[in-house]
């Protein structure tokens, strides 16, 4: 086992009281305490640094904040947190941890929803939970309809896992685009009236963006498009409203995936690094990718990776002038840059360029020796450091590379992550008053999509919305899903 990261002052070289090294035992007072005071105790509680202590720690903490959830037995709101912490350390390498305590009929709808959110906002799971839904659904032969809701968001995560989830009959717009998001079937009834895209039915855009995402995901996987999703997509597309704009975004990514853009599609900047974040589509749309980041993006650097892509790398090399004149960018074309070089073992002989620390790594990709340089990243500084010592790999130094994107906002993955976050936003938070409007503020709470089950107070929002807040910066590792193909 790994030892226990370095996270509290007086922990260096500690053995746990159970006597496994490198496991925080349910006995060690030192770390309850901290914990105690970070995720539960009034005045210290500070949810998002007792979280990112959890996620620190990872799985070592497991033991010692599972047992800290079989203690609290009467606080709805002290278990919700706790039981976020004890995910969030265990991450999926303790799922069945998780499903031990979710299957019995203990667990309340709270709890439940949250677990089933948890899920739902980590990466994708490479096997299938035999027996998900009624694990994830509690003893109810029909669960609350916010439950039905996140089980169906949380088995996008594990394909193969469908058993017992059927065909669904409900035209509840917000159940059926946790059904659509799952990739499960939808009466043909229910799909017709919420696919009448000229007089939509209310909320009706929710389960467009399901279906489009879920389309989205499954075509990564090489499955063909849902017949007809392509035609309607493209309709969606061309919807002008402002409430239309995630299921434009929505529209994009699937039909990115499903590579059925044209040059000349008329993309606004949003839509465009979300049509350009497929590598083969980025080529396609070169036109509208220049070195020069628009003037009026507030966030470029997404679009700049975009770029990268979108041509051969002696071509972005020739433009480094161009590029490494804009501050906001040029960092993030030289990341690219290397990747893509690291990708071939073609040598180049480059110029220096000594404005830009990162050119270093563009020069060592093109096969020079890596000279001394100072970055402002900890982990490619390292990273650097050993590829001068001859100790670093190439395709190593690749995913390096690509995790630095992924943790600097411009990596073009993030787009989908952030489609199908903003979906489940939708789904289960925007229609609560404890927090949950201020994603939508725009929109009146009775105009909110709000499912039922769970009252618009529930202190379970409270919890849930501080959890969607957390997880909302990209965190290491990159899931595979998100790579870039």
């Amino acid at each position: 086992m790994a030892s226990v990261p370095q996270a509290l002052p007086g922990q260096e070289g500690a053995t746990q009281a159970s006597g496994e090294v490198g496991w925080i035992s349910p006995r060690d007072e030192r770390f309850r305490k901290r914990f105690q005071e970070l995720l539960l105790d009034e005045p210290t509680r500070d949810l998002e640094v007792g979280w990112q202590l959890a996620s620190d720690l990872g799985r070592p903490a497991v033991p010692l904040l599972w047992d800290m959830l079989a203690k609290e037995k009467a606080m709805v709101e002290r278990r919700l947190i706790v039981l976020a912490a004890a995910v969030l350390a265990g991450g999926p390498l303790e799922d069945e941890r998780l499903f031990a305590w979710l299957e019995p009929q203990k667990p309340m709808l709270e709890e439940r929803v949250l677990g089933c959110m948890l899920m739902a906002l980590g990466p994708r799971r490479q096997r299938a939970v035999p027996g998900f839904w009624t694990k994830c659904s509690g003893p109810a032969k029909k669960p609350e309809q916010i439950l039905a809701i996140a089980v169906r968001l949380a088995l996008a995560r594990f394909p193969g896992s469908e058993e017992g989830i059927t065909l669904l009959q409900e035209d509840d717009p917000g159940l059926a685009a946790a059904q659509a998001y799952a990739c499960m079937p939808v009466s043909v009834p229910v799909a017709t009236k919420l696919w009448n895209l000229k007089t939509p039915e209310r909320h009706a855009d929710l389960f467009w963006r399901g279906a489009m995402i879920g389309g989205a995901r499954s075509c990564g996987d090489g499955t063909t498009p849902q017949e007809g999703l392509i035609e309607k997509s493209k309709v969606v597309m061309e919807l002008r409203s402002d409430q239309s704009t995630a299921a434009r975004s929505a529209a994009a990514l699937f039909r990115a995936r499903a590579r059925v853009f044209h040059a000349d599609a008329e993309l606004d900047w949003s839509l465009l690094q979300l049509a350009a974040a497929d590598p083969a589509n980025a080529r396609l749309l070169h036109q509208r990718l220049g070195p020069t980041p628009p003037p009026r993006l507030d966030d470029p650097q997404r679009l700049a990776v975009c770029y990268v892509m979108s041509r051969d790398p002696d071509v972005v090399i020739a433009d480094r002038a161009v590029w490494a004149a804009e501050e906001r960018i040029r960092k993030h074309v030289a990341v690219a840059l290397a990747m893509r070089l690291l990708a071939e073992e073609q040598p180049r002989p480059l110029d220096a360029l000594p404005a830009l620390p990162e050119w270093a790594i563009v020069r060592w990709a093109a096969g020079s020796a890596m000279e001394a340089v100072v970055l402002d990243d900890p982990p490619l500084q390292a990273a650097v450091e050993l590829a001068a010592a001859g100790r670093l790999p190439r395709p190593v130094m690749r995913n390096l590379l690509e995790e630095a994107l992924w943790r600097w906002g411009s990596h073009p993955g993030l787009g989908m992550r952030e489609n199908e976050r903003l979906l489940l936003r939708d789904l289960i938070l925007v229609g609560s008053s404890s927090g949950g409007g201020k994603y939508q503020p725009q929109v009146r709470p009775h105009e909110r999509y709000r499912p039922q089950g769970l009252g618009p107070d529930d202190e379970f929002f409270t919890v849930a919305v501080a959890l969607y807040d957390f997880t909302s910066r990209p965190r290491l590792p990159l899931p595979p899903e998100y790579r870039l193909r």
